[in-house]
């Protein structure tokens, strides 16, 4: 970023202490918590607020979709034994008193947002972002006037800095990030 204007993020009032201990390692080695992220009482129902999951169902390729962050990419990653992941997580988490309106998911491809799409519909209103939404339509996969489906809605977006910036979910809410690890 030498030589380029810019601005970096100095306090975050959302994440988890725990979680931005992983940002603050990474990238951003002066971020400071905000005080309300510091009593957050712990996840119900969870051994940690972080869960790594490790499975071995390989990812697949969406040939009608490209994540925009990947220009030279002309597919999208996509992982069906995830997103049924993600289903059983969320409804573990509604067992466990959280809403879904409470939980947002996160994941960095534009295939896995519309295989979770697909997956969670069955049970909630998935609610993407605009640009998100706009990527689905582009591509022919979604109506561009989508029908409005009375379920509990639940947040999905895909990773990228107009996402957060678009998409910050709930305050106190739980972020479900769901990225492969390989």
């Amino acid at each position: 970023m030498k030589g380029f204007p810019h601005e970096t993020l100095q306090a975050q009032h959302r994440m988890r202490p725990e979680i931005s201990a992983l940002i603050r390692e990474l990238t951003y080695p002066d971020l400071v918590d905000a005080p309300s992220t510091k009593s957050r009482p712990d996840i119900r129902g969870l051994s940690d607020n972080i869960i790594f999951i490790s499975h071995d169902k390989p990812e697949d390729e969406d040939a009608r979709l490209a994540d925009r962050r990947d220009l030279g990419s002309k597919t999208s990653k996509r992982n069906t034994h995830e997103a049924q992941m993600v289903l059983r997580i969320v409804r573990y988490l509604a067992q466990n008193g959280y809403g879904s309106e409470k939980l947002v998911v996160l994941t960095p491809y534009l295939g896995q947002l519309y295989n979770l799409q697909d997956v969670l519909k069955s049970e909630n209103d998935p609610v993407l972002n605009d640009l998100d939404s706009f990527d689905l339509v582009k591509a022919g996969l979604m109506p561009a006037a989508a029908a409005k489906i009375a379920k509990n809605p639940l947040r999905l977006a895909t990773i990228g800095a107009l996402s957060f910036r678009r998409f910050r979910g709930p305050k106190n809410g739980i972020k479900a990030f769901f990225a492969p690890l390989r």
